[in-house]
Parts: C-alpha cells; sequence; structure tokens
C-alpha cells in the first residue's frame, strides 16, 4: 500500500515537471546546514510572498547523571517574506524583505533546566533564482538585518540586538 502511494506521489510530480509552467505557487528549501521548508505563491509574475517554517531536534545521547535532566533541544521558526522580482527570463533577480520568529531550547543534560530563548529576525534580502527547467529554480539570496532576542527569567537576561547577514542557497519547485 505504502509504495502504490509512494508511486502515484512520484508519478504526479514527474507528470507535472513534463507539462507545467512556471505556476503560483512553489515550495522549497532555503539553506544547507539547517534548512527552511518555503512555501511560496505569485500574487503577479513580479510580487510573490513566502511562509517559512523551520525544525531542528537535538537529543543528546546516553542517560543523565544523578541530579541533572536531560533535556531534548528545539529550535523552531515560522515567518513571512515579501519579494519584488525583476524581469521573467530564466535569470531573475529579486529585493524584498522578511520577518522570521525563533524559539530555541538548549538541549542537554542541567541542574537546572534552560527556558527557551525567542527572538524576532528582520531582513532585507538581495537575491536571484534560475531556471533549471519550465518549474524548477534553483538561487542564492544575501540577508541583512537585525535580530533581537527578547529576555528571560531564568537565568536573568537582558534584550539583545544583533546586525546580522547571511548568504542562502536555495532551491525551489513550482506548480
Amino acid at each position: 500500500m505504502k509504495r502504490g502511494i509512494l508511486f502515484a506521489i512520484v508519478l504526479g510530480l514527474v507528470s507535472t515537471m513534463s507539462f507545467a509552467q512556471t505556476g503560483k505557487y512553489g515550495i522549497g528549501i532555503d539553506g544547507v546546514t539547517s534548512p527552511n521548508i518555503i512555501g511560496a505563491y505569485y500574487f503577479t509574475p513580479s510580487l510573490s510572498g513566502e511562509l517559512i517554517l523551520g525544525l531542528n531536534v537535538y537529543s543528546p545521547g546516553g542517560d543523565a547523571a544523578p541530579n541533572q535532566t536531560k533535556v531534548t533541544g528545539t529550535d523552531f521558526r515560522i515567518g513571512a517574506a515579501c519579494l519584488y522580482h525583476f524581469g521573467q527570463s530564466d535569470l531573475r533577480p529579486y529585493i524584498g524583505v522578511d520577518a522570521i520568529y525563533e524559539t530555541v531550547k538548549s538541549g542537554g543534560f542541567y541542574v537546572t533546566e534552560p527556558d527557551a530563548k525567542n527572538s524576532l529576525q528582520a531582513n532585507v534580502i538581495l537575491g536571484a533564482e534560475y531556471y533549471l527547467a519550465k518549474q524548477f529554480s534553483i538561487g542564492v539570496k544575501e540577508k541583512i538585518g537585525i535580530n533581537a532576542q527578547f529576555s528571560r527569567d531564568v537565568p536573568k537576561e537582558e534584550n539583545d540586538l544583533y546586525v546580522n547577514t547571511s548568504s542562502v542557497i536555495t532551491a525551489r519547485f513550482y506548480f
């Protein structure tokens, strides 16, 4: 049964790849070591919006020592982006903005379990997509922005503000 469902999904994707043109909807990944899943929608041929989701989980091996607690670490990201694309050729540069909310809980062995640390990132984006086929693109983007890390109670921390830059490799499939 599982093989039949998998075969149907692969067949559907292959048939879509054979006959589809670049569409309004897309899914993809941003990043390499800790990728985000991206859902894209084109409002017009030049203006698109994206929903950004990401998750990392770290579970330390072994057992906790006496008087310690084993904590599974998590890193959850959710955000949105708005992009303006220049031109309609195979190489499409773009500019845009994004905002990403992130909550991180450190994993490991602790006497006192740490609280999650929350942050909000706001970035300006410069990038380009290159279409290898009518519905598949790869790209690169450079992000520069502000990362506001919010205080938490245990241990007492103050709000921190960082200026960050990052380069991101992307891959998209459009329906």
